[in-house]
This record gives C-alpha cells, structure tokens and sequence, in this order.
C-alpha cells in the first residue's frame, strides 16, 4: 500500500511518499493473494518531463513509467502518452485488470504553444477501467493518497492551514523546514494506525519556476519535537515574517 502526499507551495511544490511497495493477485471472485512486499520500493521516479508517484496498481505504474522513458516519449504529448500506458495495461497476460483505481500525481514542466514557459504544473491522474482524468491541483492545496484515512475529520483541513508560501518565511531554509516537518508529522499521525506504509519517506522538492529539484531519498522516520507536534496539530494560519 501506499501513502503519498504532495505540496503545491505556489512557486514551490514537495512530493513525498513511503517506499513499501505490494504485489497483489485479485482472482475472478475478488480474493487477494499477497505475492510480495518490498519496503525499498522506489516510487518517487523521475522522467524525462518531470518526477511522479503514484499509488494503486503497480503494474500501472509500471507501465506509466515505461510509456515515459520511450524513445518515442519526446514526440508524444501526456494525453498520447496515458492513452499508450493503458492500452499497455490492457495487454498484459495473466494479471486480473482494473481491480482498484491508480492515481499518479505528476509535477510535470509546463509550457505554452510560443515556448513561454508557466510554472510547472501539478497534476492529479486517476486511471480506471474506460476511464483517464487528469486535475491540476492549485496553489497552496494538497494531496494525499492512502489506503486508511486519519479517523481525525478534521485532520487534512489542519494540514492544508499549516501551508504556506515562501514569502510568508524571512529566511528560504525556514520554508523548506517547516514543510519538510510538516510531511514527516502526518507520517508520525498515519504510523498510528496504519501499519500499510513503511517507516521510510522519500521527498522531493521542487522549484516550479526553474524546473529543477532536490530529492531527499529514504530518511528513515523519526519522532518530531512536542512543539512542532502541538503547532501542526492547532493547523494555526502563521505569518512567519512577524
């Protein structure tokens, strides 16, 4: 199973997500058999136009992953693309297809038909059976993929209150931290009650002007200071330059 998360931080975005990875059979009456679980299973992937992780369906992923790195990729466009992966998908032997929706989420350069170049859109891909849609997720909002939801409702509102863009922040190592802290806190409140993810996270973090980025791969959880827990937990709107 899966858990990932992702930022759009107005001029900046993070994606994180956990590195356990399960390969499961779904027969014809809806029995799952577990084949396989990997906890250095790398979802966090880089492409040629962009990073992406997904959860769902491994072998759509994989499939999304190998349309991608295709010599031809470069003269498709992500429609064409996605179209390719599932008819891939569809192909293969031996697998019982479509039994649970895939979402990729994709922080993919973005560009105009001049070449003037926007932002770098990120964007929200579900993949089912007849059916692919793609969102674009705006600025200062989130995403979250998971097979357990925080039994907290209000959880994921205290989350999206504690986002912020850089110029909220007098010092950029002050930004990158705080939302780093903010991404290994919502571990530290799934780890309660989920025992579907791995203790290890993978960040990337994303510059959407310039299309360059860091990724910070497999930092193993740790516990968070009381302070940080009791500031994302109140999810209070601050303006860190006061």
């Amino acid at each position: 199973m899966s858990l990932v998360v992702a930022f759009n931080l107005d001029d900046y975005a993070i994606l994180a997500t956990d590195k356990r990875g399960t390969l499961h059979y779904r027969n014809q009456n809806k029995e799952d058999t577990l084949l396989n679980i990997n906890d250095s299973y790398q979802k966090l992937r880089k492409i040629p136009f962009g990073f992406f992780a997904s959860a769902g369906d491994y072998l759509i992923t994989e499939c999304f992953y190998a349309e991608c790195m295709a010599k031809t990729s470069k003269n498709r466009n992500l429609d064409q693309i996605l179209e390719d992966t599932y008819h891939r998908y569809c192909n293969l032997q031996g697998v019982c297809h479509f039994t649970e929706m895939t979402t990729i989420v994709l922080i993919a350069k973005n560009s105009t038909q001049d070449n003037n170049f926007k932002k770098d859109a990120i964007l929200k891909i579900h993949i089912e059976f007849q059916r692919i849609k793609i969102e674009e997720v705006p600025s200062m909002n989130l995403v979250a993929l998971m097979a357990n939801m925080n039994p907290d409702p209000s959880f994921w509102d205290k989350i999206g209150y504690s986002l912020h863009p850089s110029k909220s922040f007098i010092h950029f190592e002050d930004f990158f931290n705080h939302h780093i802290h903010l991404i290994k806190y919502i571990w530290q409140e799934q780890l309660k009650f989920d025992d579907l993810i791995s203790h290890h996270i993978d960040f990337y973090f994303h510059d959407r002007r310039t299309s360059k980025g860091i990724l910070l791969s497999a930092e193993e959880f740790k516990i968070l200071p009381t302070g940080l827990i009791q500031q994302f937990a109140i999810g209070k709107h601050t303006d860190f330059r006061e």
